[in-house]
């Protein structure tokens, strides 16, 4: 659909205008001139402006010598303009002239009807929600910490620099040096594995990019919301970033606290975010097996809700401090490589494992030893399943295999508790986790 020249106009002239309209404001609320004297920018200098790239873009094919006399012109005056303020304020930030030149842009964007106009919408929207967002931004980066962007930068070379370059590639037994002879060395047959998948290098290390960005974050979502939100939503974002640590955190503070019913709930609630950090795993490797999972998600999660709210009926009489989980998370510097690489390990040796026992035993050998890698974590069990939910085993058989590992994993943080916690706290939680447990049982029904 061609736009006539009235209507690109009236739109470029529009879109300046709600631009300088946020300069303005700014400029307001600020207090200030941008320049100290040199003048600010409002709804008028960047209509024009916007206006002015429609019409140099209007000259593009017809006369592309005035288009460039416009272009070259109007870069001229930025810079003049940057030069005199940058000596008038001794600031060489460059976001208004920057503002100024993506205003040009849209404007050429819009006479040329380079890209759809629903496109530049959105540009110019971007444009003004970055522009206005100038305080919180420096708010935001003064908060960071060192160990936080340490955690960020590992994160990238995760995802963005190693994850690209490894081959993806499948490896089976025989190709793998020295496990083919080992094998044959304890007596198993290699005839029922020599072919067997074992090792995707590409398909590794895309799971530690998905649990880490997970786990990442929980700790971006928990740092947001913070203490001052209750500490009932802190429990539950404290899953996301660690539910085993965030419930011992809970069970040490039970031996000193007077109401274990809301410490009950709020070790309650963050095991309950850990079956949403669970759903979000699923729905990332295998979306069919996460349907065959949802009447268990569903039963487990609902029945862990109802019990954190039975435990919240009676009123707190002393402080929960959540925060102690978080301050062990940030003495491990939220996440780096090493932890990463020692996962990548843990699901390699788990995904070895549970392959050769489906080989060599069955079904049965393949989730006792899933139940097994359970007690380590439930991350590595749950992808690990997911991914040969369908292939090498039914769903029913991997709905099973999550349901017993995710049964173990519970009765595992229950035996933290009890170690650590109030034998109050501790009897209290065991009994919840059995409800629980017996509940998620009821997602097999639809299965058989």
């Amino acid at each position: 659909m061609h736009l006539s020249i009235t209507v690109k106009l009236l739109f470029s002239l529009l879109l300046g205008t709600v631009i300088g309209l946020e300069r303005e404001a700014y400029e307001k609320r600020v207090d200030r001139t941008s320049r100290s004297g040199v003048g600010s920018l409002g709804i008028r200098s960047y209509a024009l402006i916007t206006t002015l790239g429609t019409i140099a873009a209007f000259f593009l094919k017809p006369y592309f010598s005035l288009f460039l006399i416009i272009s070259i012109t109007f870069s001229l005056l930025l810079i003049t303009y940057y030069v005199i303020g940058s000596l008038f304020t001794k600031d060489n930030g460059m976001t208004t002239e920057l503002a100024i030149l993506w205003s040009y842009l849209i404007g050429v964007f819009v006479g040329l009807e380079a890209l759809p106009m629903q496109l530049i919408i959105a540009i110019t929207v971007i444009l003004i929600l970055i522009l206005s967002m100038k305080e919180k931004i420096k708010l935001f980066i003064a908060g960071i910490k060192g160990y936080e962007l340490e955690a960020l930068i590992s994160y990238a070379i995760i995802a963005l620099i190693i994850l690209p370059f490894l081959p993806d590639v499948s490896y089976t037994v025989k190709e793998i040096p020295l496990l083919s002879d080992i094998l044959k060395f304890i007596g198993i047959d290699l005839s029922k594995i020599s072919s067997f998948e074992l090792i995707n290098p590409y398909s590794v290390w895309k799971v530690v990019a998905i649990i880490t960005g997970v786990e990442i974050f929980g700790y971006v979502l928990e740092k947001a919301v913070g203490q001052k939100n209750g500490w009932l939503l802190t429990s539950f974002i404290g899953g996301f970033i660690s539910s085993t640590s965030t419930t011992q955190s809970l069970a040490q503070q039970s031996k000193t606290a007077k109401n274990i019913d809301r410490l009950t709930a709020a070790a309650i609630f963050t095991n309950l975010s850990s079956f949403f950090q669970h759903f979000i795993l699923l729905a990332s490797i295998n979306v069919v097996f996460l349907i065959k999972n949802i009447p268990y998600i569903f039963s487990l999660s609902f029945s862990a809700l109802i019990i954190g709210l039975y435990f919240l009926r009676k009123k707190s009489v002393n402080k929960i401090n959540i925060n102690q989980a978080k301050e062990k998370l940030k003495q491990d510097k939220i996440f780096s490589l090493a932890p990463a690489l020692q996962f990548a390990a843990i699901f390699l040796m788990i995904k070895i494992i549970t392959k050769l026992c489906l080989v060599l035993f069955g079904n049965s050998g393949f989730i006792v030893s899933n139940i097994l890698g359970a007690l380590t974590g439930l991350d590595a069990v749950t992808i690990n399943i997911a991914e040969l939910a369908g292939k090498s085993i039914t769903y029913q058989t991997g709905v099973l295999s999550l349901i017993l590992a995710n049964a173990v994993n519970l009765l595992s943080k229950a035996s933290y508790v009890f170690l650590q916690g109030n034998r109050k706290f501790a009897m209290r939680f065991f009994i919840s986790v059995i409800i629980m447990i017996v509940a998620s049982f009821l997602g097999l029904i639809p299965l058989f």
